[in-house]
């Protein structure tokens, strides 16, 4: 029950249920109460008293006898006389009855103008005083049974409560997704921007024009859509910045180098040391801005050029030589193991350019950050996963690790561990962008996690398009 739409739904539903239920409970109760039976009796008297009398003024006997009273809720007996209208007398009208049996019922009629609940065997007698137009008093007298239970309508009350409880779903799940609806929206567009693409929007319903006012949801998804464009509209402006600089660098810098060199072809004595710096760090801004360069073209890319079917197993290989000698720059080792089912099912979609910058920045990484004399390991493998084939190829090192909070930011443009920015201390925080960049225009993704001894490994994991057996 975490889902904010169940949560909802049983509220509402379960508070609309529980109301139908106590108010046919207390309307059941509400049956069985001895006043309101005998309210409900005495109006009834009422009634047929007076219809009683006005069928005998009307119609003599006859009519008198043709009333019918509904007085009788257990089936009368052949002795019980259902109903007996007295003159002013105290004489019964139209039947032949033995008057002493009512005798006190009449005259307590004629003194209070009604009598109840005397027991007479096993019924009762009830009885009341009626007037004509004309102001003469007669007496209206019933004797019925005891009911041995009080009716109560449950056979009329189910299928009530079947429509109330279908009634109050239908309500309910009406309401539930007037509230969760926007939310949903919101989420899902919010998921998408987390991913990175900054285009996503938060949907509006069909015919309901975007608007801040009126419902407080719906004002929410508007706001919400307004600062994704802005954000959109900030990072746009920021990475054309980038682009922009980074090629008007090119110029000044091409220009840097040639005078570097016409500098070395003229320098005095003891000045080979400034000038290797100088050209040092020439090649550092120059290998910057083209970093920049790619990272600015995969964040404007939404489609992968060039696709083609690549064999990572075959990728790492043609790149081992050149890892394993910038390795040795470091007094460190590189190594490459996979299992037969990789080498096997191996084959992915894509670019080799971009696939070959991401793997090859990666291992660079670990190559930059591993201790000295130890071995960064390459280990290829397939995985299966909710049935999808992913094939992931993880690069281990054994440095000094990522602390745990920031082993998601690490792929972020620009991002350093050390915020004193040293380049001893590592790169431009660049790369593994590029990285991560790359593999998601793949379909794939990048993880990285602290080894369980030390050290950082970074998994990369693309989908798996082509099994060819060996």
């Amino acid at each position: 029950m975490r889902s904010t739409f169940t949560k909802i739904f049983l509220s509402f539903w379960l508070t609309e249920f529980l109301i139908i239920v106590f108010t046919m409970f207390i309307l059941s109760r509400q049956f069985e109460a001895n006043a309101v039976v005998y309210s409900s009796l005495f109006a009834m008297l009422q009634s047929n008293a007076r219809l009683s009398l006005e069928a005998y003024q009307k119609g003599g006997c006859a009519a008198l006898n043709s009333v019918p009273s509904t007085f009788y809720i257990d089936k009368p007996t052949a002795s019980d006389q259902a109903a007996i209208l007295f003159d002013p007398a105290g004489k019964p009208l139209c039947q032949q009855i033995d008057v002493a049996p009512y005798s006190i019922a009449i005259a307590q009629i004629q003194k209070q103008g009604y009598f109840l609940g005397e027991k007479r065997g096993p019924g009762y007698i009830e009885g009341l005083e009626i007037k004509d137009p004309q102001g003469h008093k007669y007496g209206y007298i019933i004797r019925g049974t005891y009911p041995t239970q009080i009716y109560i309508p449950y056979r009329e009350m189910l299928p009530r409560l079947l429509i109330g409880v279908i009634v109050s779903v239908f309500v309910t799940f009406g309401i539930t997704m007037l509230i969760t609806r926007p939310i949903g929206s919101l989420r899902e567009a919010a998921r998408q921007l987390a991913a990175g693409n900054l285009r996503a929007r938060a949907l509006w319903p069909k015919g309901r024009k975007p608007s801040n006012s009126g419902d407080e949801l719906w004002g929410l998804v508007y706001d919400f859509n307004n600062m994704a464009e802005r954000l959109e509209s900030l990072v746009d402006a920021q990475m054309l910045l980038l682009r922009d600089v980074s090629h008007e660098l090119r110029s000044p810098l091409a220009r840097l180098s040639v005078a570097l060199e016409l500098a070395r072809e003229e320098a005095q004595p003891g000045m080979e040391v400034q000038l290797d710096r100088i050209e040092r760090e020439t090649g550092r801004l120059n290998s910057l801005i083209g970093q920049l360069l790619s990272l600015s073209h995969l964040e404007s890319t939404t489609r992968l050029p060039d696709s083609q079917q690549i064999s990572l197993c075959s990728m790492v290989g043609n790149l081992l030589p050149d890892m394993e000698y910038e390795a040795t720059q470091r007094n460190c080792s590189v190594s490459f193991m996979s299992d037969e089912s990789s080498r096997r099912r191996d084959a992915v979609l894509g670019n080799p350019e971009l696939l070959g910058r991401a793997i090859e920045n990666v291992v660079r990484n670990a190559i930059a950050y591993t201790a000295e004399g130890t071995e960064v390991e390459i280990q290829l493998s397939d995985e299966h996963r909710a049935g999808d084939h992913w094939i992931v190829l993880a690069v281990k090192d054994r440095g000094p690790g990522v602390p745990d909070e920031a082993l998601k930011t690490i792929f972020r443009p620009f991002y350093r561990l050390d915020l004193s920015r040293q380049r001893s201390t590592g790169g431009y925080g660049v790369g593994l962008a590029i990285t991560d960049r790359a593999v998601r225009l793949h379909g794939g993704s990048v993880t990285a996690r602290n080894g369980s001894g030390c050290g950082l490994i970074v998994e990369l994991r693309l989908p798996v398009v082509n099994e060819t057996a060996s």
